[in-house]
């Protein structure tokens, strides 16, 4: 996972929490503050795990690969179900950003899983090997619950905060396809039993289609993203969303790479402060990324903050059309 998709799906609504004043409100949802920390401790405890389970795979040592991998997906799976919680029963204020942010620190977990499990499957032997290819499927769908709750929580979080949360949900969406990559260098690599490629070849199509529909949120949330990055990646949508299932692995990693540099220009990325203003404190980051007021993602950018944006943005925009046109047969990526 890259370091800009790290910082967007688990650093902006950090941000919107930080900056936030104390009110009255924030006192009434104290337990939900409580809910969102103990959120990280679950995830503090998966991350301990995969990084083990990841050393212990590099040493030949599959009985401890299957204990971290256990613990792993427990730990997720609990900070899951605590951060779908706080979702269902978040309000429109404060409570629905805080929700966000534990269905974000959830969500960048389950994607760290992911990618660990399917990049080890083929380190690994017997019936271990079994284990960590039985586990691919179900957490690939455990990211995914995470990504829908945190797309139907969108309509609720205030005006100012669905920008950052779009980008977030786009990010761990279609941020990268390593997961896939992963899958299928270890079916072509030759050292899989028949049995467990027949696992992961299913566990391969599973992320084929979640991709699928991964690319058709990202569409449904368009407006609501940053107005400087909607332009770029309306381009790249364009030219995949119809071709997803038959894209070779390592081209879709490149067309999700795109999409993670594009969003990895975005200010909140690059650790710009916000300054006082706004529901959230976030009136000067905000403003900068929506081009003045704080009324969603439409807005047209200004020249400020969002200067340097739109020359990385500019850069990115010239390439779409130059890759994707080489990756799909010389077709032109429309003009924005």
């Amino acid at each position: 996972m890259s370091y800009s998709r790290r910082i967007v799906a688990a650093m902006a609504t950090l941000a919107v929490l930080v900056a936030a004043p104390a009110t009255a409100s924030a006192a009434q949802s104290s337990s939900k503050a409580v809910s969102a920390k103990n959120v990280q401790v679950h995830v503090d405890k998966a991350t301990t795990a995969v990084k083990r389970m990841n050393r212990y795979a590099r040493l030949g040592d599959s009985k401890r690969v299957a204990k971290q991998l256990k613990i792993a997906r427990t730990q997720s799976a609990a900070a899951s179900k605590m951060a779908r919680s706080m979702a269902g029963s978040a309000d429109a204020g404060r409570q629905s950003v805080a929700a966000a942010q534990a269905l974000t620190l959830a969500g960048t977990q389950y994607d760290s899983l992911v990618e660990s499990i399917t990049a080890i499957v083929d380190q690994v032997t017997g019936q271990v090997q079994a284990i960590v290819a039985n586990a691919i499927a179900p957490s690939l769908a455990g990211k995914q619950k995470i990504v829908e709750v945190l797309t139907q929580l969108l309509g609720q979080v205030p005006a100012e905060a669905q920008p950052m949360i779009a980008s977030i949900i786009a990010a761990l969406s279609v941020g990268d396809a390593d997961h896939m990559v992963n899958m299928d260098a270890a079916l072509n690599s030759g050292a899989l039993p028949f049995n467990i490629a027949g696992i992961v070849n299913q566990a391969m199509a599973m992320a084929t289609g979640i991709m699928d529909q991964a690319f058709g949120i990202v569409q449904s949330i368009l407006p609501m993203l940053p107005a400087v990055v909607q332009g770029p990646i309306a381009q790249v949508l364009k030219m995949v969303t119809s071709v997803v299932g038959t894209i070779v692995p390592s081209v879709l990693q490149t067309v999700t790479g795109l999409i993670d540099t594009i969003l990895g220009s975005l200010p909140f990325v690059g650790g710009t402060s916000a300054s006082a203003g706004g529901l959230f404190g976030l009136g000067g980051l905000l403003d900068g990324i929506l081009g003045g007021g704080s009324n969603g993602g439409g807005t047209a950018p200004s020249t400020g903050i969002i200067g340097g944006v739109t020359g990385i943005i500019g850069s990115v925009t010239g390439l779409i059309g130059n890759l994707l046109g080489g990756l799909f047969g010389g077709q032109a990526a429309p003009a924005t």
